[in-house]
C-alpha cells in the first residue's frame, strides 16, 4: 500500500482517518498534530518560558523534543528546561535518569534533577514501610509528591507553563476512572488541555500537548526518531492500578472494533467540562462560602471542602519535614 501523501510505501495505517502513511509522513503528521493542539488551546506563545516535566519515559521525551523544535523557530524564545523528579526507586529510576541525561545532552537542554530524599530525608523506597497503617499506596504518595515538586521547581525556574507528557490514552483512562468513581469535581478540575488556571502565581499552568496522540503512535514515533524507551517497569505499579488496568483493557477492546472511540471520549470529556464546569463550581462556592480552597499550611490551592491540601496531609501522616 502506498502512502496517501507521496509515492513511498506505507508503514502505518491510521484507522481513525483511514489513511496510510510512510515513515516520513507518519512523523510529520504526529508533529503537526502536536503543534495543532498547542495552537488550538493556546497552551503557550513563543515568548513563554516552557518547562517540561521529564520522567525519562517515551511520552515526556517526545514532548520535550517537539517543544524544543517548535521554540527553535523563534529567536527570542526563552530556553526550554526540563525537570526530573528522582523518587529513589532502586532498580528503576537509574535507567530513566541515564536516558534523560543522555537525551538532554544531545538536545542541549538544561536538566534539573530533584531528589525526594534530599527534601524529605527519605526516598519512596524508604517511605514504603510507613504506608502499612495508612490507606494509601506507593503510587498515591509518589504522584502527589511529584506533582508538587514539579510545580515548585517550575516556579523557581520562572516558568509560564509546565508541560507534562499525558497522551490520549492517559487522558481518557483518567476521565473514565473519575466517572466510575462518581468524581465530577476531578473531571472539571483536570481538563484534557491542562489544569484550571489559578490566580496564585505559585501555581504553574500545566499543559498537555500530547493529549490527542494515542500511546501506540507515540511508541512508533520513538522507534522512527530513535528516541530510547525505558524497558524497566516501576516495581510498585503492579497491583495498585487494578481499576485503571481494567478501564484500559475495556477501551482497547472497544478501540479495536471502533477506532474512533478514544477520540469520542476525549471530545465528551471536553464537552462535559464546557457545559457543566461554570455552574457546578459556582454552586460549590455558593454552598460553602467560608471555604476558600487554600491550604492553611502551605497556602497553595486545595479542594473547596478542605482546610489542608493532600500534599501537606500526607507529609503530616508520614512525619516528613
Amino acid at each position: 500500500m502506498k502512502c496517501n501523501y507521496c509515492s513511498n510505501e506505507a508503514v502505518y495505517h491510521r484507522k481513525i482517518s483511514n489513511e496510510y502513511v510512510c515513515k516520513i509522513h507518519f512523523i510529520k503528521t504526529i508533529e503537526k498534530k502536536i503543534r495543532k493542539t498547542i495552537r488550538k488551546y493556546r497552551m503557550f506563545s513563543p515568548k513563554d518560558k516552557v518547562v517540561v516535566g521529564l520522567s525519562g519515559g517515551k511520552d515526556s521525551l517526545v514532548l520535550l523534543y517537539n517543544i524544543l523544535e517548535l521554540q527553535k523557530r523563534y529567536s527570542d524564545s526563552p530556553i526550554v528546561e526540563a525537570i526530573l523528579i528522582d523518587e529513589g526507586i532502586e532498580g528503576y529510576r537509574t535507567e530513566s535518569i541515564d536516558i534523560a541525561e543522555r537525551m538532554c545532552r544531545e538536545w542541549k537542554t538544561p536538566l534539573h534533577i530533584v531528589l525526594i530524599k534530599n527534601i524529605f530525608g527519605k526516598s519512596i523506597d524508604g517511605l514504603i514501610p510507613n504506608l502499612k497503617d495508612l490507606n494509601v499506596n506507593a503510587c498515591t504518595i509518589c504522584g502527589t509528591v511529584r506533582r508538587r515538586l514539579l510545580n515548585d521547581k517550575a516556579f523557581e525556574l520562572g516558568a509560564d507553563c509546565l508541560a507534562i507528557g499525558h497522551n490520549l490514552d492517559d487522558q481518557i483512562e483518567t476521565f473514565l476512572q473519575n466517572i466510575v468513581r462518581n468524581d465530577l469535581k476531578q473531571i472539571l478540575l483536570h481538563p484534557p488541555n491542562g489544569n484550571v488556571k489559578s490566580d496564585k502565581k505559585e501555581i504553574i499552568k500545566r499543559i498537555k500537548p500530547l493529549m490527542a496522540i494515542p500511546e501506540a503512535e507515540i511508541t512508533l514515533y520513538c522507534y522512527y526518531k530513535e528516541i530510547p524507551i525505558q524497558v524497566t517497569p516501576c516495581p510498585y505499579v503492579e497491583g495498585y492500578y487494578i481499576l485503571r488496568k481494567k478501564i484500559q483493557d475495556f477501551i482497547n477492546i472497544l478501540g479495536n472494533q471502533s477506532p474512533e472511540i478514544k477520540y469520542n471520549l476525549l471530545t465528551m470529556n471536553e464537552k462535559l467540562i464546557e457545559q457543566v464546569s461554570i455552574n457546578y463550581l459556582k454552586k460549590e462556592l455558593d454552598q460553602k462560602p467560608k471555604k476558600n480552597g487554600v491550604c492553611k499550611v502551605c497556602q497553595m490551592s486545595c479542594g473547596l471542602n478542605r482546610d489542608i491540601c493532600y500534599y501537606c496531609e500526607l507529609k503530616k501522616e508520614l512525619n516528613l519535614n
